[in-house]
């Protein structure tokens, strides 16, 4: 508790102090050394922030302002966490609420504003539901609008990252959803965050929006469960749980059951259940679900299961998400029942065989993602119950809280599967973390089989891969280990036996081992302080068992430092650089040698910094004795020894500086004492390494280097102007590290105790502090803060190595001396030096700020943040000093010697170092982030949680945190310097040499993100290159300016900036480059540049916004956040006309923007008019155009004209653009269509009590009946059409709306006069004959050959145009038509169906007269498109009727469906042409649902007859038409019967048919010649035909209803059995196969419980028949479906008992293959644990084995078979049967040897002599043991006795040998 008292007493301090009390602070800012000064500061920003943010709304200055100020809030966030009032973070949620569900909203504001408003709402214990609500509507809106857009896929509205392709409808954008990245992703999260908040009653309301859609046959019914899944609250509070989950959970979960075909919205509901059941643990009983549950779980892994495995690939694509599968899990377990815990084990004992390593395939990551996922959900849970501070989130009632009992099942339950998945194919990452979780819980369970598993390993030598997975899983368990605990006192005691043993694994010839050891090694000394504390057992006697075993084990300590550093010292002199790589200069080490010495220097510094003075005293002396009797090179050996070294000099700086720098010094002076040195090229290599050792020690706490601060200056006297490249790099790097070690804020130790171990052990005893956490209250870190002497010493070696470089460089740029170019390399080395050691030092660059780049009414401040430097402004600041030289030397250089590459790279350098450095990199930093994060994780403890992370860690954080603030620099203000620097990195992005190009680019984008809008003054210099017009442009220069706009992979793209003023000029002077008379555009290279440039611009383009207003609940908010602010701040409110001045701005930036696209428009139509634009800027053109399409802005009739002649443009892709781009013109012509409300149940006259989906009176006005369709006028305009197929089937809408009657509608037939310019412009187009014909040549030709389909786009455009203008174009279109589909090339016939598709669907408002009209001229052609199909064209025709079905009233369409009725299988044209019209007829069907059941039945008997035929393509059209026939029928939750066609019905009338098969006992031969023969073929054959038919239908339905196989088709299951074949034989004729894939598909149906029964019923009924083949399938059967229905069939105790009958009946059947199939059924059902292994059924089985034989009768010489009289044969068959039984048993478990094993391989062993097929049974038996306990024979060896092993090695040996 007193962590908890401490934390609590520390947030009243803060409380006083801050005077509010803060939502959530960064507690690690409080242990910075300058904390003090950071309340006032972020009091400061705070209030900057909301006065801003205020004033930005009440001006309504969405950009710059609030985009500016929100930005800083977020950064605010990530410095101090939630340091604001609660009631400050509510308006601030509101407000961002407001701003994110604003209509107009740019797309990308709106992504920032969201991810803002996510990270305010992401800690939900902050803010209860009483302190905030959220309305859902207005999110939902906004989702709806974005993820489900009417007109993106018009090409209307571009947003970031979506799929751009040609969507023909709302249906298919509802599947396009599902590929949307970013934005999509950034809403769900932001709706899950604001869940919380919804309001009581929005539960009810979200079920009447949209329960309607739920249709199961159409995409909406996805549509509306992946809604339900993302908006419904959960965590109501249990008094309100009737207005929250209780309406909807029985409905849904019934829902859930009923459907067992795994359609793609199941996935949603578990995700949903999932939820529900984690947020409102015990008051949800699950139990009678649980068995429901478990089965499908288990199926959706999709494990490969039985003899025949055939797999659905349905399973493949929709299987549940296994994060979401294991929270429903964790939060069913506990509670009075255990049930869940029960089917949890049986889950994992069924699935435990495919854990074990030797098993391989897709499924295994969803089995090891399981297996990771779920302690660390349990570990959640427990700390939710027990550890996690109560909030307002609903707490688990007590009942059903986990007892330790529920613990230990649990881990009982896993513990087997993780222990075999630690050596897994796909490594032991998952197992290592499922052990670390467990380990939390049950240490004494799980960590005692990992190191059983882990002491052999290290042991063998054979088998790297073992040690490796041990290691990590003993990493993972660490902590628990070490900390021993209540649970697993012993745990510490195997700390030193494994460090001891894991001491060879340093190994230079084996780099994956090597790593892990050195992780290893780290990771225990992490936590534990190496002291010898043996001496304590003579001083103190009250010490557990425990205790002393350890202080007697830690003397061992010492050794174990140094053989560790003899390991690293074999290691380095191995890794020591080849003299061959010496000459070729190479300065890298190779990858693997870098990560090498990375592992070294950071375990031998962890070691020595838990070390006790005297173990480090020997190790010191080790270490520099070793370093100063070799000399090593300096690449590689020597960086790893001067690691080595630096690490010690670290650790403790004063004792390793008086061995190290002395020594160093005074053999660099002797070697140096003669000038000649100097001036050598190559160096002596004892020189070059103490110089590195002296360089890489002097890297340690400043103020211990203060004493030898003269010699090593003299040393850099001596050095820094060495001739030798080498020689002065590392002086420079002494030069670096000794500023570097003087300026910076640093901790100085990581100790993992405060205070260190030198006390005495009277004082403090180190064992109780294993594996201690660090205490963040008390975490007593040492800072090192320059002192005044510090700073002074870093000022004068600046003054002394920094001035005078400077002065030579500043005279050699003015021309007063010449310099060598390595004069100047060298000079420019030391300045960067000086720089980088003394950036935190040095003030930014000043100046005056350039203002007016962006026109603003706020501030835009740039906010100074405190790094606990006090900026000294008396002495010189250096940086100016080092811009103003590098500027001068840069352009000297580029006039006189611009190929010197390496001097000008350091000159980059430097550059970017002034604009950014100040102490640390953002790349270091992202990298110590992230490694920061990888070990929290892998040390963390999950189960207490309160950051109990070990110390080091700890003050790692603290220091991360110093870093963020060093590096946080956003919006700068853009200065007259910066402005000078980034102009001279643009000149060298646009150099001669291409490495200078990308190097300064790189600077140069970095610092574009940094300044405020500098981007808009720098834009017109780039663009200055890419004018055509300027004569003295190199290519390079066109080259640097491209990569410029082009932007790197995640920061700025210039070309593309959301900005209006920046498009108009940056994409017409893309486009206008290509007029310069250039030579060099040709060339592939900068062709490729313009590509990545047009493409780039496609990708990341988004529309800009043309509205900016801002609404009012936005501006009401805004005005409360700043009621007591605005004088603390020193801002006064704002007056009425600077609010009024406001509106009038934002009105102005409007028009202006709008004024903006036109200007662009034509720009860029200007430049098209150009004659002598090469087609490549023409197309980039035409693409750009494209871009700036708009729902919410015409498009000028310029451009439209343009985009319509282009549809006849020469090239291919102008084409494709032009379609797309008409089409969405199209769509911004046409006129709005008037809507009525109507009440649905007033047609109907009647209204159901309940929900009730399917067929009811109330929605029966919507079937098609040919009895009442409108076939005149008035009947027409009286029917109510409802285009939607959803409505009304499940129930209706609150508000029904339908289309108003006709004479509401905008007008038709309108003369030239009634349009407008756009519209007549179309018009005239249209009309003309020449450009249709031009058009249609086009239209019909191929693009690519096979590869071209249906074209939604160009369906898109064709729909538009006779929605616009009915039909004004049919009179030119029509012969077109005509001679389209009766031409037999493909492509002409897709034309021709891609418009009759475009004209059904554009007829949706025409009046009577002209649909009929239209229908008379359409029948005649689909007539002859019918008659006319091919091979390549059936699927366009089917595609082209389905699209003009779907979403339209069958009543509108009955002259379609009549025509397509009349008969499809008439024989004309042949088989293809039967099954071409039932496709067709099919595809205008399954659009229309559940609204045709008359023209189903009419159908169904049409087909019925006919199903005989005997061709094989019609027959399976038919079955495939068969079931979408039967698809309505299926039941969901209170439903009534459907009207479509019934199943059950369909099914007894062919049961009918098929008697004369059903009674026959022979085997059924296929002897039917595929001809329709005269005459009638007798019953049989006719059975036979039907069968065939029968069966395509059974295999496509089991893929696609929502139901399995019911009742009535369990009957056809027997005349199945007999028929499949048993081999996989590919000769068998198709019957045969179908009947095999059929069963396959079956078997693997789930089952609903009371089909159990009847499913066993008739497997028994055909176990008595007489044929062999049909027990055989049986037997494949019931693997299969037992597997897949596992806990259906468990839960019923009496088909378990009737499984194991049928299957030990078979076991004795006379036919031996039958025998043999049922004992490996056995050993499956045995190895699953559906059967258990119990004495009766080995006392059966032995029984059975003592058969007795009769004798053989002696044989004569002649004959040479054994003849067993027949009556012995029965007697055979038991005995064999006996004996097959053992074996299945001992095959069962082939991974352990449980203790009835030896028994019963004994038994077995004495039937080796037994006549066949004994004999061989068993042998396989023993063959098959041997192979699969080959690889743990060790272990498995100890369950036998040694007499046993004797038998078993004589078994085991295969006798031949001997022989």
């Amino acid at each position: 508790m007193t962590a908890e008292k401490e934390s609590g007493e520390w947030r009243r301090r803060r409380e006083e102090a801050l005077g509010f009390r803060p939502q959530k602070e960064i507690p690690y800012n409080q242990l910075l050394p300058y904390s003090q000064r950071l309340d006032r500061e972020s009091a400061a920003i705070l209030g900057e922030i909301k006065a801003n943010l205020a004033r930005a709304v009440q001006l309504r200055e969405l950009w710059p302002g609030l985009l500016f100020w929100t930005r800083k809030l977020s950064t605010y966030i990530r410095l101090y966490g939630r340091k604001f009032s609660k009631e400050d973070h509510v308006i601030f949620v509101k407000l961002l609420y407001e701003l994110v569900v604003m209509p107009k909203l740019e797309i990308s504001m709106m992504q920032g504003f969201t991810r803002l408003l996510i990270s305010l709402l992401k800690k939900k214990e902050l803010l209860s539901r009483e302190d905030l609500q959220l309305p859902w509507r207005p999110l939902y809106e906004t989702i709806e609008r974005i993820l489900y857009s009417k007109t993106e896929h018009l090409g209307l509205n571009w947003f970031p990252n979506s799929v751009r392709q040609g969507l023909s409808s709302s249906k298919s954008c509802v599947l396009s959803v599902l590929h949307r990245c970013s934005i999509e992703n950034v809403l769900k999260t932001l709706v899950k965050c604001c869940r919380p908040y919804f309001p009581v009653e929005a539960t009810a309301e979200m079920l009447d929006e949209w329960q309607p859609l739920m249709c199961p046959f159409d995409v909406t019914m996805q549509k509306a469960v992946s809604y339900f899944e993302m908006f419904l609250p959960t965590s109501l509070p249990p008094h309100l749980q009737h207005k929250g989950f209780r309406l909807w959970f029985d409905e849904f979960i019934g829902l859930y059951v009923a459907v067992q075909n795994l359609p793609q919205w199941e996935g949603n509901l578990v995700n949903l259940f999932a939820r529900l059941a984690t947020d409102n643990i015990g008051y949800i009983d699950w139990d009678e679900y649980i068995p429901k549950i478990f089965t499908r779980f288990l199926r959706s892994l999709n494990l490969p299961v039985g003899s025949s495995q055939v797999s659905t690939s349905k399973y493949l694509s929709n299987a549940y998400e296994m994060g979401h599968v294991v929270v429903w899990i964790t939060s069913m377990l506990g509670g009075p029942s255990k049930l869940a815990q029960k089917h949890l084990s049986g889950f994992f004992n069924s699935i435990a065989s495919f854990y074990h390593p030797s098993n391989n395939g897709r499924w295994l990551m969803k089995l090891m993602k399981l297996l990771q996922r779920l302690p660390t959900s349990v570990v959640r849970r427990l700390h939710r119950e027990r550890y996690k501070k109560p909030t307002w989130l609903n707490t688990v009632p007590d009942s059903h809280k986990l007892t330790d009992q529920d613990i230990t099942d649990f881990v009982e339950s896993i513990k087997q599967p993780v222990v075999l998945a630690m050596f897994s194919k796909i490594g032991s990452l998952e197992a290592a973390q499922a052990l670390q979780n467990l380990a939390l819980m049950r240490p004494e369970l799980v960590i005692p089989p990992v190191l059983e598993k882990t002491y052999p390993a290290l042991q063998t030598l054979t088998e790297p891969h073992q040690l490796t997975a041990t290691l990590s899983c003993v990493i993972g368990v660490a902590r628990s280990l070490v900390a021993g605990g209540r649970w697993f006192p012993e745990g510490p005691t195997h700390m030193l036996p494994l460090l001891m043993r894991a001491l060879p694994g340093v190994d230079p010839n084996d780099f994956s081992k090597c790593m892990i050891t050195f992780q290893f090694i780290a990771t225990f000394s992490t936590l534990v302080p190496l002291v010898d504390c043996s001496s304590v057992l003579q001083e103190r006697n009250d010490l557990t068992e425990v205790e002393k075993q350890l202080c007697s084990a830690t003397a061992e300590f010492e050794d174990f430092v140094l053989l560790f550093m003899d390991r690293c010292f074999a290691l380095i002199e191995i890794s020591t650089l080849e003299q061959t790589r010496e000459e070729t200069e190479t300065e890298k080490m190779t990858h693997v040698e870098s990560l090498v010495e990375l592992g070294l220097s950071s375990t031998f510094s962890t070691i020595l910094t838990q070390c006790s003075k005297e173990v480090f005293q020997v190790a010191l002396d080790k270490v520099f004795n070793f370093a100063t009797t070799n000399i090593f090179e300096t690449r590689v050996a020597g960086r790893m020894v001067s690691d080595m070294c630096r690490a010690a000099s670290k650790c403790r700086p004063a004792t390793a500086l008086k061995r190290f720098v002395p020594h160093c010094c005074n053999v660099i002076t002797q070697l140096t004492i003669n000038d000649d040195v100097l001036q050598e090229q190559e160096l002596d290599k004892e020189l070059l390494w103490n110089l590195q050792l002296l360089s890489e020690v002097t890297r340690v706490d400043g103020d211990k280097l203060l004493l030898y601060k003269d010699q090593v200056v003299n040393i850099l006297r001596r050095t820094l102007h060495l001739k030798c490249k080498q020689g002065y790099t590392l002086a420079g790097n002494l030069l670096h590290h000794l500023l570097r070690s003087t300026t910076l804020i640093y901790p100085t130790e990581y100790c993992s105790v405060p205070g260190g171990f030198d006390k005495p052990f009277t004082e403090y005893f180190p064992i109780k502090d294993w594996g201690k956490p660090g205490d963040l209250w008390n975490l007593g870190i040492h800072w090192h803060v320059p002192s005044e002497e510090e700073i002074t010493f870093a000022y004068y070696l600046l003054d002394n190595f920094l001035q005078p470089e400077l002065s030579r460089l500043q005279r050699c740029a003015d021309g007063e001396i010449e310099m060598s170019r390595d004069d100047i390399h060298q000079s420019l080395c030391i300045v960067q030096n000086c720089l980088m050691g003394s950036g935190s030092l040095l003030p930014f660059l000043g100046g005056d700020p350039i203002r007016d780049l962006a026109p603003t009414l706020v501030s835009l401040t740039e906010t100074k943040l405190c790094t606990g430097v006090n900026y000294d402004t008396t002495r010189e600041n250096y940086r100016e000093a080092i811009a103003q030289v590098m500027r001068k030397l840069l352009h000297h250089m580029l006039d006189n010697s611009e190929d010197d590459t390496k001097s000008l790279f350091i000159i980059i350098k430097i550059m970017g170092d002034l604009l950014q450095f100040r102490g640390s990199y953002k790349h270091e930093f992202d990298s110590r982030w992230k490694s920061f994060n990888l070990v929290k994780k892998s040390m963390e403890n999950r189960l207490h949680g309160k950051k109990q992370h070990i110390r080091a860690l700890l003050i790692d954080r603290v220091m991360l945190q110093h870093e963020l603030r060093t590096l946080t620099m956003e919006g700068c203000e853009y200065k007259t310097i910066h402005r000078d620097l980034l102009r001279d990195l643009l000149l060298l992005s646009t150099s001669t040499y291409s490495q200078v190009r990308s190097k300064a680019q790189h600077v140069f984008f970095t610092a574009l993100g940094t300044y405020n809008f500098c981007c808009r003054d720098l834009i017109p210099l780039v663009l200055e290159f890419l004018r055509p017009d300027k004569q003295d442009i190199s290519q390079q220069q066109m080259k640097g300016a491209l990569y410029c706009l082009l932007g790197n992979h995640n920061g700025v793209c210039l070309a593309n900036l959301h900005d209006w003023d920046c498009i108009v000029a940056t994409w017409p002077a893309i486009v206008s480059s290509g007029l310069s008379k250039a030579i060099f555009l040709e060339k592939p290279s900068i062709v490729r540049l313009f590509d990545d440039l047009a493409e780039k611009i496609h990708r990341q383009y988004e529309t800009i916004g043309l509205n900016f207003e801002l609404s009012d609940r936005c501006v009401e908010l805004s005005v409360s956040l700043c009621e007591e602010i605005d004088s603390a701040v020193g801002l006064t409110p704002l007056t009425a006309e600077e609010i009024e001045n406001g509106i009038r701005n934002q009105i102005a930036k409007n028009n202006d923007s709008l004024r903006n696209y036109e200007k662009l428009i034509g720009t860029l139509l200007d430049l098209l008019d150009q004659r002598n634009l090469p087609w490549k800027f023409e197309q980039i053109a035409i693409g750009f155009l494209s871009l700036l399409l708009r729902d919410d802005a015409p498009l000028p009739t310029r451009s439209i004209k343009f985009f319509i002649q282009c549809l006849n443009h020469d090239a291919l892709v102008v084409r494709k653009m032009a379609i797309s781009a008409v089409a969405g013109i199209m769509k911004q012509l046409k006129r709005p269509h008037k809507k009525t409300e109507i009440d649905p149940y007033s047609i109907s006259g009647s209204r159901p009590s309940q929900i009730q989906p399917g067929d009811r009176l109330d929605n029966q006005w919507l079937h098609y009946k040919s009895s009442n369709l409108p076939r005149t006028k008035d009947e027409w305009e009286a029917c109510l059409f409802v285009e939607k197929t959803h409505w009304g089937y499940y129930t209706w809408p609150q508000k029904m709306i339908v289309y108003a009657p006709m004479n509401q509608q905008p007008k038709l037939g309108r003369s030239k006069e009634e349009m407008s310019e756009a519209e007549q412009l179309v018009c005239d187009q249209f009309s003309d004959p020449q450009f249709i014909e031009k058009l249609i040549k086009f239209l019909s030709l191929e693009d690519r050959k096979g590869k071209d389909k249906f074209n939604p786009r160009r369906f898109c455009l064709f729909k538009g145009l006779f929605r616009n203008f009915d039909t004004a174009f049919l009179p030119v279109l029509k012969p077109h038509l005509e001679r389209l589909v009766s031409d037999s090339h493909e492509s002409a016939q897709r034309c021709g169906a891609e418009i009759i598709a475009g004209l059904i669907r554009g007829c949706k408002h025409w009046t009577y007269e002209k649909v009929e009209q239209l229908w008379e001229i359409l029948c005649p052609l689909l007539r002859t498109a019918l008659s006319s199909i091919t091979v390549e064209t059936y699927s366009d025709w089917g595609t082209c009727i389905a699209t003009a079905c779907e979403s339209r009233d069958p009543r509108k369409l009955h002259w379609l469906f009549e025509l397509l009725m009349e008969a499809p299988l008439s024989g004309e044209g042949g088989s293809f042409a039967d099954a071409c019209r039932l496709y067709v007829l099919q595809g205008g069907l399954a659009q229309q649902e559940w609204r045709v059941p008359e023209l189903m039945h009419r159908l169904l008997q049409y087909l019925e007859p006919k199903l005989t035929q005997v061709y094989k393509n019609v027959r399976e059209r038919i079955g495939s038409v068969l079931t979408y026939l039967f698809m309505i029928d299926v039941t969901l939750p209170n439903s009534n019967p459907t009207l479509s066609p019934r199943v059950s019905e369909f099914t007894s009338r062919i049961i009918g048919q098929l008697k004369p098969l059903m009674e026959i006992e022979e085997e059924i031969q296929n002897h039917i010649v595929e001809e329709n023969g005269i005459g009638e073929q007798d019953e049989r054959t006719q059975a036979i035909k039907l069968l065939k038919t029968v069966l395509k239908w059974l295999m496509a339905s089991a893929g696609r209803s929502f139901s399995t196989a019911i009742a009535e088709q369990l009957h056809l299951m027997p005349l199945l059995f007999k028929i499949a074949p048993v081999e996989n034989d590919e000769s068998y004729d198709e019957l045969k196969r179908d009947a095999k894939m059929c069963l396959a598909l079956m078997s693997q149906g789930l089952l609903y419980p009371h089909q159990v029964v009847m499913v066993l019923d008739v497997m028994k009924q055909t176990s008595e028949s007489s044929s062999w083949h049909a027990k055989y399938t049986v037997l494949t059967y019931l693997q299969t479906m037992v597997f897949y229905n596992l806990f259906i069939f468990l839960d019923n105790e009496q088909a378990v008992q009737d499984v194991r009958w049928l299957v030990i009946k078979l076991l004795e059947d006379e036919q031996l293959e039958t025998r043999e199939m049922a004992a490996i059924t056995l050993s499956g059902l045995l190895q699953c644990n559906f059967l258990t292994m119990d004495p009766t059924m080995q006392l059966h089985f032995e029984q059975l084995c003592k058969t007795q034989l009769p004798k053989k009768r002696k044989r004569d010489p002649g004959t040479v078979i054994d003849t067993i009289p027949p009556a012995a044969s029965i007697d055979l068959v038991r005995r064999h049967a006996g004996v097959l039984g053992l074996s299945a048993c001992i095959l069962s478990s082939p991974y352990e040897v449980p203790t009835w094993m030896p028994q019963l391989l004994m038994n077995l062993s004495g039937h080796l002599n037994d006549p066949q097929p004994i004999e061989l049974t068993v042998k396989k038996t023993l063959s098959n043991f041997r192979r699969t306990h080959h690889d743990n024979w060790q272990e498995h060896k100890q369950q036998f006795t040694d007499d046993q092993l004797v038998i078993l090695a004589d078994l085991l040996v295969s006798p031949c040998y001997y022989a």
